[in-house]
């Protein structure tokens, strides 16, 4: 991998094995992502990353999730690992968290997302309301690489039931 000056901030510098280092202060970059993905017949894939953790991806959702329900479950994932350790730190950890996405899709090819509502169902002893949407906006807001990831015209919302008690809904969308 080769990096140019406009791929450098003033902070950083190319490394020997030819990424970036990380800029004063910040953290060291994750490594690269990878999956491979083989057909399986029909529209099933099976996906497997490093380490071989496997898993199906079926475009008729029969043997698997479909990749726009894998895109919406790893979106949800995202936000769950940060909410929880978020949480986990203030010391009121989660006893129960269940998420709930529904994603709009457009009426035209490719039958992209345009909206996308998380809902965010959690239960546990001595979480405020306030600390746990705090949580949950910074982990949807500002530390899910998934959502980072998409396209920034879409539409994002969220929703907490927090021990059973609905709150309000929140706009998402990137600010």
């Amino acid at each position: 991998m080769t990096t140019s000056a406009a791929d450098q901030t003033p902070a950083s510098g190319p490394t020997a094995a030819g990424g970036l280092a990380p800029a004063a202060g910040q953290p060291p970059a994750k490594p690269p992502a990878t999956t491979t993905v083989t057909w399986t017949g029909d529209e099933a894939f099976s996906a497997t990353a490093a380490g071989g953790r496997t898993f199906v991806l079926d475009g008729h959702s029969q043997a698997g999730q479909s990749p726009p329900e894998a895109l919406l479950s790893a979106l949800a994932a995202c936000t769950g690992i940060d909410i929880v350790e978020i949480l986990k730190k203030r010391r009121t950890p989660v006893e129960r968290l269940e998420m709930r996405v529904r994603g709009e899709r457009a009426r035209t090819m490719p039958p992209r997302f345009t909206a996308i509502a998380l809902e965010y169902e959690m239960a546990g002893a001595g979480i405020d309301r306030a600390a746990a949407e705090r949580a949950v906006d910074l982990a949807v807001m500002k530390y899910c690489t998934v959502k980072d990831s998409l396209a920034r015209d879409i539409v994002f919302t969220w929703r907490l039931v927090l021990n059973g008690e609905r709150g309000a809904d929140h706009d998402a969308t990137a600010r």
